[in-house]
C-alpha cells in the first residue's frame, strides 16, 4: 500500500469511527438509553408490618417491599433508569400497623457529626452512585408519638448518601423535622391534614374553573360530568423536567418529608389544603435514559349528602341522627364516599395500554394490583369505597375490590397510600405512589336561612324544607362548616375547616314537575349551570383550622344570587324546584364535600 493510499484508509477508518462514536449516532444512543438497573439492600430491625418505598428522586415508585419479620433484609431492585440520585426511601405502615396503610416517614441515610442521636443535619437521598449494587447495612425503626409516624436510621452513616448542602435535611437530635406532624409548620394554628400530591398523569390544566365533574376538580358521581381530554406525560424534547423540589418526591422545604406526604410541602406556613399558591407537584418519569418531561398526578374524594330534608347530612354540631359520631362516619363515608383516580394516557410519548390500581395496607383498598378498564361518564376513575364498585353501583360500573364496612377505628385518612401501575406500548411499566389529599369526615350544615321574607331556621328531621327563591332574590345561608378529625400530633377530636371555598353546584336545571306527578318514563333531567364560581364565596371569618368549640358553635354566612347562575350560562329560568349542592373546598388542592340545598323557584 502506498503511502498517500495508507493515508486514506486512516482517514476512511477514521471517519467510521467518528461515525460509530459520534454523539448523533444510533449505536451510541442506544447504548446510552439502556440505562443501569440498581440493586437497594439493608437489613430492618423493629419495621415488621411496614412497607419500605424505594422512591425516586421525582416521584416515581421504583421498588417496593413488604417487611414482615421483626428483623429482615429487605432487597429493592430498581427498573432500568439513567441515575439514582436523588433516590429515597420511604415507610408505609402496613395493615398490620396501629395505622393501616398511611404514610409513616423517611429513611435517615447519614448525618453530619459524629452521632445521629445528636445531628441537627442529617441526609435522606442517595447520590450518584457508580455502583449499581448498594447496601446500607442495618437500618432501625424508631417511632414518634401515638406509633402513626416515625423514621427509620442507619447503624452507620452510608457513603452513598448525598451529603451535598443542598441536599441537608433539618433535624433535632437525629430526627427529620417533618416527623411527627406530617410536615406541619409548628407556628401554623390548628394545620390541615392531608398531602397536598394526589394522583394522575396530565398536562398542566389550562382552564382553572372547568366544568364540574371534570377530572381536575371534584366531580358529582350521581351527576354525569363533562368529559375532558385525559392529560399524558410530556413527550421528550417537548419540555424540561421539573426541578426535584417541584416533585412528588422532592422536598422543597427540606424537613425530610417529601412532597408526596407533607401537608405543607412548601413550608411556607400555610397547609397546602388552604394554599392556593402551593406548587402543583409534578413527577418526572425515567425512561432508562432521561427524565422525560413534566406529569401532574392527582387522587380526591366526593364526599356529598344528597338526601331530601338534608337526610345523611352529619356535623361535629349537629344533634341526634345528624351528629357526626364514629358510627355516622363510618356509615355515611361508606354509603357515599368515592375515591376519584384520574387516567393516565401516556408515559414519555408511549400509550398507556393497561393501568392497574392497589392500596398499600389501607383495609378498604385491594391490596394487589387490580386492572382497571373502562373510565367512568366523568372521564375518570370514581371509585365507591364502601360498595367496592367503580363508577356506579348499577350496570354501567364493575368490581374493584371488595365491599367493606367501615368502623371508627379505620376510617380513610389523607395519608392513606396508593399505588398506580401502567404499562405501556413499547414494553415498558411505571408506578407511582401517593395519598389522596385531604378527606373531609364531615358536610357542611345550614342551620337557618333568609329568602327575603326573612331568617328562618331550618328544621332537620322535618318532613320536607321549602326554600323559595325567585330569579332576583338573594338568598342568604347560616351554616356550620364540615370539620376533620384531628391527626397524629394533635389534640382534641374535630377541628372546623377555615379558609375554605363554598360554591353553588346545579347539575340540573329547574323540574317543572309538579307535586304528586312523576317524572315521565326514561326521561333525563336537563343540563343545569353547573359550578357556579361566579357565586363562589371565600370564608374569611375563620381563615385558618381550629378546634371546634361546642360553646359558641361558630357559623359563617354565605350570600348567593342563584338566578345569575343560569343568566352566566344563558338557561332559562322557571317556576318549578331546583336542587343545589352547597359545594365545600379547599382552597388548595383535595376533594369535597357538599350538602344538598332542595329549593322550590318562583
Amino acid at each position: 500500500m502506498t503511502p498517500s493510499s495508507r493515508r486514506i484508509g486512516v482517514c476512511l477508518i477514521a471517519g467510521m469511527l467518528v461515525s460509530v462514536l459520534g454523539l448523533s449516532s444510533p449505536v451510541r444512543a442506544a447504548v446510552r438509553a439502556a440505562g443501569k438497573s440498581y440493586s437497594v439492600s439493608a437489613t430492618v430491625k423493629g419495621g415488621q408490618n411496614l412497607t419500605v418505598l424505594l422512591v425516586s428522586g421525582t416521584g416515581r415508585t421504583l421498588a417496593t417491599q413488604k417487611v414482615s419479620k421483626a428483623t429482615q433484609k429487605v432487597t429493592l431492585k430498581t427498573p432500568k433508569m439513567s441515575s439514582a440520585k436523588g433516590a429515597t426511601l420511604q415507610l408505609v405502615s402496613g395493615s398490620g400497623g396501629a395505622s393501616k396503610g398511611t404514610y409513616f416517614g423517611p429513611v435517615v441515610l447519614g448525618w453530619k457529626g459524629k452521632s445521629s442521636s445528636a445531628a441537627s443535619k442529617v441526609y435522606t437521598k442517595l447520590k450518584s452512585s457508580v455502583s449499581t449494587r448498594l447496601s446500607l447495612g442495618t437500618m432501625t425503626i424508631k417511632k414518634v408519638g401515638a406509633n402513626k409516624q416515625g423514621y427509620a436510621v442507619l447503624a452507620a452513616s452510608s457513603k452513598a448518601a448525598d451529603s451535598a448542602p443542598a441536599s441537608q435535611i433539618s433535624a433535632s437530635k437525629g430526627r427529620p423535622k417533618g416527623v411527627g406532624s406530617y410536615g406541619k409548620t409548628a407556628s401554623v394554628a390548628g394545620a390541615e391534614y392531608g398531602v397536598s400530591a394526589t394522583g394522575f398523569v396530565q398536562t398542566p390544566n389550562p382552564n382553572p374553573n372547568p366544568a364540574p365533574g371534570t377530572p381536575s376538580q371534584p366531580g358529582t358521581p350521581s351527576q354525569p360530568g363533562t368529559p375532558s381530554q385525559p392529560g399524558q406525560s410530556t413527550a421528550p424534547g417537548q419540555s424540561t423536567a421539573p426541578s426535584q423540589d417541584e416533585t412528588l418526591g422532592g422536598d422543597k422545604d427540606d424537613d425530610g418529608l417529601p412532597n408526596a406526604f407533607d401537608v405543607d410541602d412548601d413550608g411556607d406556613g400555610v397547609i397546602d389544603s388552604a394554599d392556593s399558591n402551593t406548587p402543583t407537584p409534578q413527577v418526572s418519569a425515567d425512561n432508562g435514559s432521561a427524565d422525560c418531561g413534566a406529569i401532574t398526578w392527582r387522587i380526591f374524594t366526593n364526599y356529598k349528602a344528597t338526601g331530601n330534608a338534608y337526610a345523611g347530612t352529619i356535623n361535629a354540631y349537629g344533634t341526634g341522627a345528624f351528629e357526626a359520631t364514629s358510627a355516622s362516619i363510618a356509615s355515611t363515608i361508606g354509603s357515599t364516599m368515592s375515591m376519584v383516580f384520574q387516567p393516565i394516557v401516556s408515559v414519555c410519548g408511549s400509550q398507556v395500554t393497561k393501568s392497574y390500581i392497589k392500596g398499600n395496607g389501607a383495609p378498604y383498598a385491594p391490596a394487589d394490583y387490580v386492572e382497571v378498564g373502562k373510565t367512568c361518564n366523568t372521564g375518570d376513575y370514581q371509585w365507591l369505597i364502601g360498595a367496592g364498585r367503580m363508577c356506579s353501583t348499577d350496570q354501567t360500573g364493575y368490581d374493584f375490590g371488595s365491599k367493606y364496612t367501615f368502623t371508627g377505628s379505620d376510617l380513610p385518612t389523607g395519608q392513606d397510600t396508593f399505588t398506580m401501575k401502567v404499562e405501556t406500548a413499547d414494553g415498558k411499566s411505571y408506578e407511582f405512589t401517593s395519598s389522596p389529599g385531604f378527606v373531609f369526615v364531615t358536610h357542611p350544615m345550614v342551620i337557618s336561612y333568609n329568602d327575603g321574607t326573612g331568617e328562618k331556621q331550618v328544621q332537620y328531621g322535618a318532613p320536607s324544607v321549602n326554600i323559595s327563591v325567585a330569579k332576583s332574590t338573594v338568598l342568604t345561608l347560616k351554616m356550620y362548616r364540615p370539620q376533620r378529625l384531628a391527626f397524629d400530633g394533635e389534640t382534641g377530636t374535630f377541628y372546623d375547616l377555615g379558609g375554605f371555598k363554598v360554591t353553588p353546584d346545579i347539575p340540573n336545571s329547574i323540574s317543572t314537575v309538579q307535586p304528586g306527578q312523576t317524572t315521565p318514563s326514561g326521561s333525563q333531567p336537563s343540563q343545569g349551570p353547573g359550578k357556579c364560581d361566579a357565586q363562589s364565596v371565600t370564608d374569611t371569618e375563620m381563615t385558618s383550622d381550629q378546634p371546634i368549640n361546642t360553646t359558641t358553635k361558630p357559623t359563617m354566612t354565605i350570600r348567593w344570587e342563584i338566578g345569575k347562575c343560569f343568566e352566566g350560562k344563558s338557561i332559562a329560568w322557571s317556576a318549578g324546584s331546583l336542587s343545589v349542592d352547597i359545594q365545600v373546598e379547599p382552597s388548595g388542592p383535595g376533594g369535597n364535600s357538599a350538602q344538598k340545598l332542595f329549593l322550590t323557584t318562583t
